[in-house]
């Protein structure tokens, strides 16, 4: 290379030195994170109806009355409140949520006159709007205490598990209806389970929290699994 030409190249390098410099990003570019999509509900509500007892029916103070009720939601539905006024007076949990609900609600009204009853539906923490129910109580004429009974119990939940043990944890055997009338054989030593018999024969256990007891159910006898 002649001594002219190589103060002109040396100035070229420089030059291109410096181009590529301001081509790079003085900071790496970072991609912003995709932002997570929250939960969104449907917006709906529960509804609930009641089957039984009919409006306007006649009902005896001081014996338990039996309220049914189906409750559907397009999630699931959690749990079924009876209420007299402002005052809870029934609770039934369903087992896992469920899109539609059937319970029996247990109630002993006390006092002859008009009894106004209501039945609120829930998902977790969304209520339906109420359903309400207009009863008759009276008192029956020479009415006498009814014998101690042989325990028994009506199942007061649809398609309740029917298992192998006093647990969740055991073996489901079958499913029950709503309303099935099973013979307590024993309960656990705590009381939260039953040891029934269906009226085909078939024994298991079931969680008290799903049952209406009837009869002389806190002497059953404690069984094991």
């Amino acid at each position: 290379m002649s001594k002219r030409a190589a103060p002109l190249f040396a100035c070229l390098m420089l030059c291109a030195a410096a181009l590529a410099c301001n081509l790079l990003p003085a900071e790496p570019i970072s991609t912003p994170a995709p932002s997570a999509t929250p939960f969104m509900d449907d917006g709906s509500r529960p509804q609930v109806v009641i089957e039984s007892p009919l409006e306007g029916a006649q009902v005896i103070a001081g014996e338990q009355l039996i309220v049914r009720v189906r409750a559907v939601d397009s999630i699931g539905v959690t749990r079924a409140e009876l209420r007299e006024g402002e005052r809870v007076v029934a609770i039934q949990p369903a087992p896992d949520p469920i899109r539609e609900f059937q319970a029996l609600l247990p109630y002993v009204p006390r006092q002859s006159g008009a009894l106004t009853l209501s039945v609120v539906a829930y998902r977790r923490g969304v209520a339906s709007a109420p359903a309400t129910l207009n009863l008759q109580v009276v008192t029956q004429a020479g009415a006498t205490q009814r014998a101690v009974q042989v325990c028994t119990a009506q199942v007061n939940v649809n398609n309740l598990n029917l298992r192998r043990g006093d647990s969740t944890a055991t073996e489901v055997i079958t499913r029950l209806a709503l309303g099935e009338r099973l013979s307590v054989l024993g309960r656990n030593a705590n009381g939260t389970w039953y040891r029934v018999q269906r009226a085909d024969g078939l024994v298991g256990w079931v969680s008290a929290q799903y049952i209406i007891p009837d009869g002389d159910c806190a002497n059953a006898p404690i069984v094991q699994p």
